[in-house]
């Protein structure tokens, strides 16, 4: 920390997409009590055209039938001070899954396209 006593802005960075994807946790808890995963047509009517949509930007099931959903953060930060001032970038590609009652998070490597490949100081894990 500095002497100032505030957190670093690499912690302030870290926070910021994990603030971001516990919210992204609650979209999903909100969408699948609202929605019957199992229907495949109507989550792809619910959810639409999502190429442009932040939540999420992309979904799908897994062998076993469990929904997923896979969401971006990117956060970018700057500290006052002026020309001075720090700037960091951090972002995270996050994946939210039901599992029997449950929902889990998992860092995931994002899409190699633009966008999600912009330059990022730091890549956040998140879980």
């Amino acid at each position: 920390m500095s002497s100032c006593g505030r957190a670093s802005i690499e912690e302030m960075g870290r926070n910021a997409i994990r603030e971001e994807a516990a919210q992204g946790k609650d979209w999903f808890v909100r969408f699948t009590s609202a929605t019957d995963t199992a229907d495949r047509g109507l989550v792809a009517s619910r959810l639409g055209d999502i190429s442009g949509n932040r939540e999420p930007y992309a979904f799908g099931w897994d062998a076993e039938g469990n929904f997923h959903t896979d969401h971006y953060y990117r956060e970018h930060l700057t500290t006052s001070g002026g020309f001075w001032g720090e700037h960091r970038t951090v972002s995270a590609c996050v994946r939210f899954e039901g599992h029997v009652g449950s929902v889990i998070a998992t860092t995931i490597d994002c899409p190699d396209e633009p966008r999600f490949s912009d330059y990022t100081d730091e890549w956040v894990v998140v879980t």
